[in-house]
């Protein structure tokens, strides 16, 4: 295979602390070179392209294309604009890797994928949490059989006040969503993948303003809140342009039967949790994040602690999971590997997202048959 060619859209945190450790990686093993970046705040572009040693840095993402030709482009841009960027990067020759949420609606992302398909090119969901050692033990426990049939699944993340004030999370027009989009997708395609990819059938959601838009002024960790190892050049917050949700609760039908709890949260007057997820079935329950098994022996209640060793190569790094999908990324286009994230899989996200906005604007729970494709 040869060495790939790769250009980034959008230089904020999560392309220079997940994205770019990971490709550097992959950089000094002599499998890629990175050729370009690009950013509307061309002055970002510009100091990530000098972190980084890449010799070209743009405003428009689109004369990036055009005078790059790059083989791979990851879009790391604010939710409203993965859609745009993908099917230009598609366009011009190029495979995509793009962040979670993929896209925040399920005619967006029939779109995408089908304009992958007309390219020729490969798209990778960056639904990363599913390279968490503790959701690939869950995965290969559930598998395996320990847990029967699925019914019942609690999920939430939790944050007291984890808000991300680094970029436009807060702002409707560019990231269309709070926590439900940031944290709750992570949460919902990772549940879906270990219980063998059910199809969602409805959503009944709430979403809530209630903290964030106060402008209290709080002693905050900006690791709480997702940046685990800072930013280099934030832009400017301000509470008054908050507009999403900072809380998002509800309930989800899949085909299977099983019916999901959810709650997420950027700022709510609750402990913080971070990621909890308990998964029920007719045979045992588990709790994924507190690798805890509920079996019955004999006559017998019995909790057992799992001993889920993680030897992998980067374990206890700062988005250590983005190092293993651009692993995986690669070899699924070496022909070595299937990505992890399949099509039909990253359409269920979609359908969740569009459901869940749906049910709180209405105030009802929302079916999937009620979406435009």
């Amino acid at each position: 295979m040869k060495k790939l060619r790769v250009a980034v859209i959008g230089t904020g945190m999560i392309c220079n602390q997940a994205h770019f450790p990971a490709l550097n990686v992959l950089r000094a093993k002599g499998l890629i070179e990175v050729v370009g970046v690009a950013d509307i705040r061309v002055e970002v572009a510009a100091e990530t392209a000098k972190r980084h040693n890449v010799p070209s840095y743009y405003e428009d993402p689109q004369k990036m294309l055009d005078e790059l030709k790059p083989d791979f482009v990851a879009v790391c841009t604010p939710n409203v604009y993965h859609k745009k960027w993908t099917i230009a990067a598609l366009k011009a020759g190029a495979h995509v890797a793009c962040e979670k949420p993929l896209a925040v609606s399920l005619a967006d992302a029939e779109e995408m994928w089908q304009t992958a398909r007309d390219c020729g090119k490969m798209l990778f969901p960056c639904q990363c949490m599913r390279w968490r050692n503790y959701m690939q033990q869950s995965k290969l426990l559930f598998d395996s059989g320990e847990l029967g049939s699925p019914y019942f699944s609690d999920v939430e993340f939790i944050r007291r006040i984890g808000i991300p004030t680094w970029g436009m999370f807060h702002m409707k027009e560019h990231n269309f969503g709070g926590p439900f989009c940031d944290l709750g997708v992570h949460l919902i395609d990772s549940l879906l993948w270990i219980v063998g990819s059910p199809k969602v059938v409805s959503v009944s959601g709430s979403a809530y303003t209630k903290i964030a838009n106060q402008g209290e002024d709080i002693l905050l960790s900006i690791a709480e809140s997702g940046a685990y190892s800072g930013t280099f050049t934030p832009r400017p917050y301000d509470y008054r342009e908050f507009n999403v949700e900072d809380f998002a609760t509800g309930f989800m039908r899949l085909d299977n039967g099983m019916s999901v709890n959810f709650k997420f949260s950027w700022a709510i007057n609750l402990p913080t949790t971070n990621l909890d997820m308990v998964i029920c079935g007719d045979k045992g329950g588990l709790s994924v994040n507190g690798e805890t098994l509920y079996k019955n022996i004999g006559r017998y209640q019995t909790e057992s602690k799992m001993k889920w060793f993680d030897n992998g190569e980067f374990k206890g790094v700062p988005f250590e999971q983005h190092r293993y999908m651009y692993d995986n990324i690669l070899k699924t286009l070496a022909g070595e590997e299937e990505y992890l994230i399949t099509k039909e899989q990253n359409l269920e996200v979609s359908k969740a997202i569009e459901c869940f906005y749906k049910s709180a604007e209405l105030n009802r729970e929302v079916n999937i048959k009620e979406l435009v494709k």
